[in-house]
C-alpha cells in the first residue's frame, strides 16, 4: 500500500511539472515568432525623447500646468499639443476617484477658445533666473521670465532630449 501511495505522489508531481513546463514554453515559443529579429530589424521606430511641457494660462487668469512627457524622437514642438494631456482637476468625492477624463492639450485649448504661442528652450543651468536679489522666486506672474536664454524656436522646431516646451496662452 505504501508503494502505491508514493507512486501516485510522484506521478502527480511529474504531471504538475509537465503542465508548468508547457505553460511556460507555449508563450515563450509564441513570443519568438511575434518578436523575431526580422521584425525588429525592419521596425521604423526611433525611440522617444523626454520633454518638459509647461502650459501657462496666467494671462487669462488661469494656472500653470507642467508635466514631463514623452514624444517620438525627431518630433517638432507642435507634437506636444497632441502628446501632452490635461485632466480635470476640480473633482470632489467619488468623482475624483472614478473619473479619469483626460484630453490632449490641443483639445483643451480649442475647447476653451484659447490662442497661444509655443517656445522651445534648451534645458540646463544656463536657464537659472536671477532677480535683483540673486534668486528666482517662482510665482504665477513670472513664468515667462524663468527662461533667461533666448528661445530655440517655435512649434516647428525639432525637439532634442530634455527640451522645455512652453505654451503661453494669450489674453
Amino acid at each position: 500500500m505504501t508503494n502505491a501511495a508514493t507512486g501516485k505522489k510522484y506521478l502527480a508531481i511529474a504531471v504538475m511539472a509537465c503542465l508548468c513546463a508547457a505553460l511556460i514554453a507555449g508563450p515563450a515559443y509564441g513570443f519568438y515568432y511575434a518578436h523575431n529579429s526580422e521584425g525588429s530589424n525592419g521596425a521604423k521606430g526611433t525611440g522617444v525623447y523626454e520633454a518638459f511641457m509647461v502650459v501657462d494660462e496666467t494671462a487669462v487668469g488661469g494656472d500653470v500646468h507642467s508635466d514631463l512627457i514623452f514624444v517620438p524622437a525627431g518630433s517638432t514642438a507642435d507634437v506636444v499639443l497632441t502628446e501632452g494631456i490635461m485632466s480635470s482637476e476640480d473633482q470632489n468625492g467619488l468623482d475624483a476617484i472614478h473619473n479619469y477624463d483626460v484630453q490632449s492639450v490641443e483639445e483643451y485649448l480649442t475647447a476653451n477658445n484659447r490662442t497661444y504661442t509655443i517656445n522651445v528652450y534648451e534645458t540646463g543651468e544656463v536657464q537659472a533666473y536671477a532677480d535683483s536679489e540673486g534668486a528666482y522666486q517662482a510665482t504665477s506672474q513670472n513664468v515667462a521670465d524663468a527662461y533667461t536664454a533666448s528661445s530655440k524656436g517655435d512649434g516647428s522646431t525639432e525637439l532634442d532630449r530634455y527640451d522645455n516646451v512652453v505654451i503661453t496662452v494669450k489674453a
